[in-house]
């Protein structure tokens, strides 16, 4: 299932877009830092129910998706096989060797199983609560070259533009009598020759439409551009990129000194 941005007037869609980016970054590092199934498990709860709460089905629905908890599922039954550490629970035989699975090998499946949930669903909860427009212009404002971030603005509207001529394409070798969803090496490299081919070409003309509009309004002129609305960020997203760097900042350090005991697998 695609994750799209959402309109809405709660907190999360009035915050700045750059503080929850960085609170994203940091939230993705910090769950990193803890061996604590409880917390993996809280954190993912926290995030559901705030997706709950703004009504953002999408983000709940891919967490629930078959290919995540297929992923789920294979990242436990792998560490619970490879990792020979902690107390045998069951031993078995597989033709020249026995395979053991340890009560740490389950523990540690589940709490990388928990992280891989933990970062698609707060990745998911961003991206209904931020629109990309407003991302890039917020990270022009914060001192990215603003070649760079109309390059981000391009990439975000001409996706679903090619998403939609791909479908017309497919769609049209169909009718032509191309099966295009064989399975096979041949049938798919015969696919992508006859439906590739032609989004290149409408791609490589859509290029050209912009970069003559482009030049037609002297892009990359000034070393510097203006903008038509001027949003700054308030107090409330200053002090979300502040504690999200210091406790990043201070969960690496204790990693390293081990001032305060926090959970770690003996692994």
């Amino acid at each position: 299932m695609r994750v799209k941005y959402q309109e809405g007037d709660p907190a999360l869609h009035r915050l700045d877009p750059v503080a929850k980016l960085v609170a994203l970054s940091a939230f993705s590092v910090c769950i990193f830092l803890f061996d604590s199934l409880a917390f993996e498990a809280l954190s993912l709860a926290a995030i559901l129910l705030a997706a709950h709460l703004i009504k953002a089905g999408p983000a709940i629905s891919i967490v629930r998706s078959r290919y995540a908890l297929t992923l789920t599922i294979w990242l436990v039954v792998i560490q619970a096989i490879f990792t020979p550490a902690g107390s045998p629970l069951l031993v078995i035989p597989f033709h020249l060797f026995n395979v053991v699975v340890t009560d740490m090998g389950i523990l540690k499946g589940l709490i990388i199983s928990l992280r891989f949930l933990d970062v698609i669903a707060a990745s998911s909860l961003f991206i209904a609560t931020t629109g990309p427009a407003e991302l890039a212009y917020a990270l022009m404002r914060s001192g990215i070259p603003y070649r760079y971030g109309f390059m981000l603005v391009l990439i975000l509207r001409f996706m679903p533009v090619f998403e939609m001529e791909m479908g017309t394409v497919r769609d049209a070798q169909a009718a032509r009598g191309l099966e295009v969803d064989q399975g096979g090496v041949k049938p798919l490299i015969k696919s992508i020759r006859y439906t590739f081919v032609p989004l290149i070409v409408s791609a490589i003309s859509r290029v050209d439409c912009l970069v003559v509009s482009m030049e037609g309004r002297a892009f990359g002129y000034r070393p510097r551009r203006t903008f038509l609305h001027m949003k700054k960020p308030t107090f409330a997203d200053m002090s979300i990129i502040a504690t999200s760097i210091a406790i990043t900042a201070f969960l690496f350090l204790d990693r390293w000194a081990g001032w305060i005991p926090l959970p770690r697998l003996g692994v």
